[in-house]
This record gives C-alpha cells, sequence and structure tokens, in this order.
C-alpha cells in the first residue's frame, strides 16, 4: 500500500495504490488540499494495519483505521481512510469482474446531470462572468456554480453585496432562464450577512445557495435554512455520517458529501440513502483528481435522489485524464459512470511522476486565491490573460 503525490494545477492529487499477492492492484484517492504530507502521513499509520490482511474485508478494515484507531473522523483521517477504502472497492470489483455501481446494486440511471464549476476563475468584472458563462454553456453544459464574492468574509457590506448580485445578474441574462445557477459561499458568512445574501439572490431562480455559513455550526445554518427562500446546500467538509445527519436536521435542502473526505464510498452510499429518507437532495461534492471523479460517478448513478454532479471541468489540468485513462466524456450537459471494473479508471503512474508535487496552500479569501487563478485560454474572458 502506497500513495503518489501528483501536481493538479491548483492543487495536488494523492492517489492510493493497494496490490494484493494475487496481483490485483487497486486505486483511491485521498486528495486534501493544502494537507497533503498530513494524509501521506496518516495513510502510512493505516499501512502497518492492514498489510497482510484480506482485502475483502473492507467494512472491518475501514473501521480498524477509523473507530478502532479512537481518532475515527476528521478531515486527515477520514479523507486517507477514504482513499484506501476506495481502492479497496477497486480491488474487490476488478475481482468480481463488476463495476462498483454494479457491486452497489445497480445503476438507477445511466445518464448523470453534471454542472460545471471552476469556470469563472480568474474572472473579476460582471462582463468577465458572463463571457466565461457564455462559453462554458456553449460546450453543453446546463449547470453553473460560482462565487461572486471574491474577497469578502465573515461580514459583507452593501457595496460587495452589490457587486456580488451585478454578477450573478450578468450570467443569469448570459445564459438565460433554461440553465441552472448554484452560488457558491465556501462557508464564509456569518448567519447575518448570509441572510441578507439570500434576499438578495431570490429574484435569479438558484437552484442552491451553498455553505453560506462555517461548516462545523449547524445552528448559524439551520438559521438561514429557515428564513432562506434559496434553496441551502451543505455537506464537502462533513467526515462522517453524524455530520450528514446533523445537516440534515438543520434543514438544507441539498446534501454534498465529498467521497474522500466523508471516508470513502460505503459511507457516501450511506449518505445517499439518509436523503433519501428525508426527501432532501444528493449532490456530491467533486472537486478533487480524476480517480475521486470516478468514484464519485459511480456513486452518482446508484443515488436515489440525485440532483446534479459536480465537475471541475472544463478548466482543470491538461494531464488530468492522462494520469488515469479513460478520460470523462461529457455530452450535452450529462456523463456517464466509467464502465470497467472497479471504479473503471486505471493510473499512469509514470504519467503522474511526469508531474511531481507542488508546494501549495489552499487559500480562498487572500491575496493568493484560488479564484484569481486564471482560466483555461478556450475560455478565458474577453481579455483575460490564460
Amino acid at each position: 500500500m502506497r500513495t503518489l503525490l501528483v501536481d493538479g494545477g491548483w492543487r495536488n492529487w494523492i492517489f492510493v495504490v493497494v496490490e494484493t499477492d494475487e496481483g490485483l492492484c487497486g486505486y483511491g484517492e485521498c486528495t486534501l488540499e493544502g494537507r497533503e504530507q498530513a494524509v501521506v502521513g496518516v495513510v502510512a499509520d493505516f499501512r502497518r494495519h492492514l498489510v497482510g490482511e484480506p482485502a475483502t474485508d473492507i467494512r472491518r478494515l475501514f473501521r480498524r483505521m477509523t473507530r478502532h484507531g479512537y481518532w475515527e473522523s476528521g478531515p486527515v483521517v477520514s479523507s486517507g481512510a477514504g482513499g484506501v477504502e476506495m481502492a479497496l472497492w477497486d480491488v474487490a470489483g476488478k475481482r468480481a469482474g463488476l463495476s462498483v455501481a454494479a457491486m452497489l446494486g445497480g445503476a438507477v440511471r445511466s445518464d448523470i446531470e453534471v454542472y460545471s464549476n471552476a469556470w469563472y476563475f480568474g474572472a473579476e468584472s460582471s462582463t468577465q462572468f458572463a463571457d466565461c458563462a457564455r462559453r462554458t454553456v456553449a460546450l453543453g453544459y446546463r449547470g453553473l456554480k460560482f462565487d461572486p464574492f471574491l474577497a469578502a468574509e465573515f461580514h459583507i457590506g452593501d457595496a460587495a453585496i452589490g457587486g456580488a448580485v451585478e454578477r450573478v445578474a450578468a450570467v443569469r441574462d448570459a445564459v438565460g432562464p433554461t440553465v441552472s445557477l448554484m452560488i457558491e459561499g465556501h462557508g464564509r458568512f456569518g448567519a447575518e450577512s448570509a441572510l441578507r445574501v439570500a434576499k438578495k439572490l431570490e429574484p435569479f431562480a438558484i437552484r442552491f445557495f451553498e455553505e453560506p455559513t462555517p461548516p462545523g455550526d449547524e445552528g448559524a445554518i439551520a438559521r438561514v435554512a429557515r428564513s432562506s427562500h434559496v434553496p441551502i446546500a451543505a455537506g464537502e467538509r462533513a467526515y462522517d455520517l453524524r455530520d450528514c445527519q446533523r445537516l440534515i436536521a438543520a434543514g438544507i435542502s441539498v446534501l454534498q458529501p465529498d467521497v474522500i473526505h466523508l471516508g470513502g464510498i460505503a459511507r457516501t452510499l450511506a449518505a445517499a440513502e439518509l436523503c433519501d429518507a428525508a426527501s432532501v437532495s444528493f449532490a456530491p461534492h467533486n472537486a478533487s483528481g480524476p480517480v475521486a471523479t470516478a468514484a464519485t460517478l459511480q456513486l452518482a448513478s446508484v443515488a436515489p435522489t440525485l440532483l446534479m454532479q459536480e465537475m471541475f471541468a472544463p478548466v482543470d489540468t491538461e494531464w488530468k485524464e492522462r494520469v488515469a485513462p479513460p478520460g470523462v466524456e461529457i455530452r450535452d450537459g450529462f456523463v456517464r459512470a466509467p464502465a470497467g471494473p472497479g471504479l473503471g479508471v486505471g493510473l499512469d503512474e509514470a504519467e503522474s511522476r511526469a508531474h511531481p508535487y507542488v508546494v501549495r496552500d489552499l487559500d480562498l479569501f487572500g491575496a493568493e486565491s484560488i479564484l484569481s487563478r486564471p482560466v483555461r485560454p478556450e475560455i478565458a474572458p474577453d481579455g483575460a490573460q490564460p
């Protein structure tokens, strides 16, 4: 069991490779932006407990990494365990000759509606946001998610709200009424500011307002969810099922667990079932690398209440598909889960080594924010320098 650190552009991908004595090789991903060395360390800790164990005992080994290790969740432990668990499911699928979706009972949908994120990176003015939006929709996307708030944090003034609303209005005008718009808050606002923002978003038919308040404060998000006429979404920083239960109880309309950070495939499937029981939409977070994307699509194909699937496309590193072939093909706003056994993707270790780890921090609100990262030339706003 080993890890590979690979430059993924604005973050580094962390891949887990599990090899069995029968010659099978499973791949997982435990990317945690800006905390790569911590996750690599926890996977090394897990290794001494797992090597020599039957790879078929996925649930028992997961408990060994989490509950039996005392520190059973949190961003580092859950992400590391999620990557290993993902690789074990990949091994199981390859052994059975079945996709993960088939092993979970079979898909309920073959075509998965997707929305684009990161398409707006580098845009600042409402005109630039609109230009990026037009180009992205022209590529076939029917949904766009974006953060229009620039450097705003816990409090946001009237002028900053006005600027954000102008950007949202420009995007809506650019793409028309049939394209779904989702607004990303990145957990920045206090309840007072979040409520003021939500009120201003009402005229734009927003599908959901994501992470309006800091993660972990279910009281704050409950106050916003109760008062907002815009559906509230959260969950990418949920690290176990209890976090998901608390968010659903707080009144969110859309749960967004990440297959890595929640702890892998079985936990994320359980979260999807919680959504079904509570009549809450399921829209998994997916901002990491290609192996996590493959795992997420396997889950999206079986989730009962799937709303839409997030894709960091078309803006991402140009070597993403070469690192983990085959690449994902998006047609008319839809995608299909990889069809091969297990997760359905490979891992080209030579290509991975060609893109070594680069030290990066994940800075959302400062001068080096990833939101200011220039977009790729084919969808760059007029005048932007890719």
